[in-house]
């Protein structure tokens, strides 16, 4: 009913935009005071304590490095990450749902836009099989998700694990928040209603997010497809039942992103 009710998906664009914000608020309210020296990369001493996912939010270590300046970055803790994951899990279920219920296309064209998986396979029958529109419609897809994630490591090309730039972070949010507007001004518009170009868009808005939360994290954090997140957690779930609580935490963290997204 609420996916009938926004049928011109007037809701996720902003919604997406606000949890952008939302995640610059959290890094910043669970960041320090003091910003990272710019000459500096902060690596993480391994440690067992379950509640840092294997790292030491302390500082351990300083070692210098090339590349992304760091100088307005802001470490993140666990916390902070997972919470802001969830809003963001929250967000791309919510856009994938309007997209792969199809009643945003006048011909019920139903494309999931946070994952590619189904498209890989369906390209491959359709080349397979002589069907070009159907080799066709899966390639884009496939090239629009990676062309998101693409461009979310070209704004961040050396990311730093549990530290955010906003110089980095926040313009791939707004990205991505401009995306879906326009996927949802290509949806909403009477006469283009057959046109399949806002999956394209929210497929691309759905890379740059996951991409960001990916990288910002060592893959903690995996807020749009989540094959690869079902899998861990039947690893760590058959781990646990026989005694390996090491990755407890992990599974935890997963079947809450996991919430999140349904």
């Amino acid at each position: 009913q609420l996916l009938r009710a926004n049928a011109k998906m007037k809701v996720p664009s902003p919604f997406f935009l606000i949890v952008a914000l939302a995640f610059n608020v959290s890094v910043v309210s669970a960041s320090s005071n003091q910003p990272v020296d710019s000459s500096l990369l902060l690596t993480r001493k391994k440690t067992t304590n379950p509640k840092t996912h294997g790292f030491d939010l302390n500082l351990c270590r300083s070692v210098s490095r090339g590349g992304q300046s760091v100088s307005r970055s802001f470490p993140l803790s666990t916390k902070a990450a997972v919470l802001s994951g969830m809003l963001l899990a929250f967000n791309s279920g919510y856009v994938n749902g309007a997209c792969l219920s199809g009643i945003l296309h006048s011909n019920n064209v139903k494309q999931a836009s946070a994952a590619v998986t189904g498209a890989w396979t369906n390209s491959a029958l359709g080349f397979a099989s002589g069907n070009r529109g159907q080799f066709i419609f899966n390639t884009k897809c496939i090239l629009s998700y990676l062309t998101g994630s693409a461009i979310a490591s070209l704004l961040n090309p050396n990311p730093v694990p549990f530290s955010v730039s906003r110089n980095n972070v926040s313009p791939a949010f707004l990205i991505g928040a401009a995306l879906l507007y326009g996927s949802s001004n290509i949806a909403g518009k009477k006469g283009l209603s057959d046109n399949t170009s806002f999956i394209f868009l929210a497929a691309i808005a759905n890379g740059i997010q996951n991409s960001i939360t990916s990288t910002t994290t060592s893959n903690l954090v995996r807020s749009a497809h989540f094959s690869g997140i079902t899998s861990d957690m039947g690893t760590f779930l058959g781990q646990v039942l026989r005694g390996n609580k090491q990755n407890l935490m992990k599974l935890k963290v997963f079947a809450a992103l996991g919430a999140s997204f349904w």
